[in-house]
């Protein structure tokens, strides 16, 4: 092993950007991480495959009379970080001016570390097996595929030619499942989870929403379509709720607001949802692995009100565009929640007149005024406050600006997913009809 591969990854980070000064950068940032990782695969049959990865990886941005150029490199081998800083200030070269092309003046914060130090193993193996036996046993029509349960620990360091430093430790277990239903010939759409957790899983089944969605798996081998095309509720849960919030996020983008694209864009501190959605980016949440103590230019984050009780209280906007657009920097990662509210899910469903449980849509990018139309999968049909039976993959078209003004319900129940929490949240004025 290298001296240089045995450097810390703060002082990798801080030699990388010594060594591109020197090359001629009048700026450098560079960012290395030390990647541990461990993972067991499995499906129906049991395990097929366990391993353990371990690699160093760095990524190093130049800067050159206002132009800027990328370029990462997967060691510290000395002839790969030459090539991979040359690659760097040749893409700087060939790029094009732009006063906001510089690294951050920020603190450098203490060295700090979150989670566990080492995988426990056994556990893992062991809750795999308790997986298997209770899918066996409790749901003998359900297959799954491309299982993983696995640790990983990441050290990331990260330095400018301002001065700054910063390194992290941080790691999680991670548990994903791919499934569906199937009886003899018919069979189900796929439905998936994930979840991350500082403690291991030791009941998979508590992993995000698997255990419901497992059932509803189930329900949906016996599916019918919508009676006909209507105006109505859904009930968005909270696997389809993080999926929908990304459309909305980047409209609240730093990036939107300077194309001029976003709906919102004048609208801080206006009323832009209802009183009951409260939205919240809380990087700096202790109790969860999906945080980042800095961002990707090196800036402490902090947590944020987005949107409370409705009002537009802050934009998302990061370095880079916080210097093209003139205000400050608010959101360098996002570690997104939506507040819970108090209303039982039970409750919300029985005060919905005519509507659909919405678990999972597909569809492509809303338009800029957020008009959206897609397909709803894994879905229920629900009139007279009962919920009647799954859906066939079942059209949806609506807007998300009216869906946020017409959330008429948030419920107390919530799940965590450890890269964010959502509860069920429950909206009107959606066009529901058979594909």
């Amino acid at each position: 092993m290298s001296a240089r591969a045995k450097r810390s990854v703060d002082e990798f980070a801080r030699e990388l950007v010594e060594e591109a000064l020197a090359k001629g950068a009048s700026a450098a940032q560079a960012r290395a991480v030390d990647a541990d990782y461990v993972e067991m695969q499995f499906d129906n049959r049991g395990v097929d495959l366990v391993r353990s990865t371990k690699n160093r990886a760095a990524a190093i941005t130049v800067y050159k009379d206002g132009k800027r150029g990328s370029a990462s490199l997967n060691s510290a081998d000395p002839a790969e970080v030459s090539s991979a800083l040359d690659a760097a200030m040749t893409a700087a070269q060939a790029g094009l001016p732009d006063p906001a092309n510089d690294v951050a003046e920020a603190p450098s914060l203490p060295p700090s570390a979150h989670g566990p130090e080492a995988p426990d193993r056994p556990a893992m193996g062991a809750a795999i097996e308790a997986f298997l036996d209770r899918r066996a046993r409790d749901f003998p029509l359900i297959r799954t595929r491309d299982c993983n349960y696995s640790f990983s620990a990441t050290d990331t360091g990260f330095a400018n030619s301002k001065g700054v430093r910063q390194r992290e430790r941080r790691a999680h277990y991670g548990f994903s499942a791919l499934f569906m239903a199937k009886d003899g010939a018919r069979t189900t759409s796929m439905n998936y989870v994930g979840a991350e957790s500082f403690a291991p899983f030791d009941d998979p089944f508590r992993a995000g929403s698997l255990a419901r969605l497992l059932e509803e798996t189930v329900q949906s081998l016996e599916r019918k379509p919508v009676p006909e095309k209507f105006v109505g509720d859904v009930i968005v849960t909270p696997d389809c709720l993080s999926s929908l919030l990304w459309p909305i996020l980047g409209a609240l983008s730093g990036s939107a607001l300077f194309a001029g694209t976003s709906p919102f864009k004048n609208r801080k501190g206006e009323a832009i949802a209802s009183p009951l959605f409260s939205l919240r980016n809380e990087p700096r949440d202790a109790a969860s692995p999906g945080g980042a103590d800095f961002d990707g230019f090196g800036v402490p984050t902090r947590n944020l009100n987005v949107v409370e009780k409705g009002v537009l209280e802050e934009f998302l906007v990061d370095f880079f565009f916080s210097k093209k657009l003139g205000m400050p920097q608010t959101a360098g990662a996002h570690k997104l929640s939506v507040a819970a509210g108090e209303t039982p899910l039970a409750e919300i469903v029985a005060n919905t007149r005519r509507g659909i449980v919405f678990s999972r849509f597909s569809g492509g990018a809303p338009n800029a005024n957020l008009d959206f139309t897609g397909i709803a999968k894994n879905s229920f049909y629900v009139e007279d406050g009962q919920i009647r039976h799954a859906l066939e993959e079942t059209m949806v078209s609506g807007n998300f600006q009216e869906l946020l003004k017409n959330v008429h319900a948030v419920s107390r129940e919530s799940v965590d997913f450890g890269g964010g929490s959502y509860p069920f949240v429950a909206a009107s004025g959606v066009t529901i009809s058979s594909k």
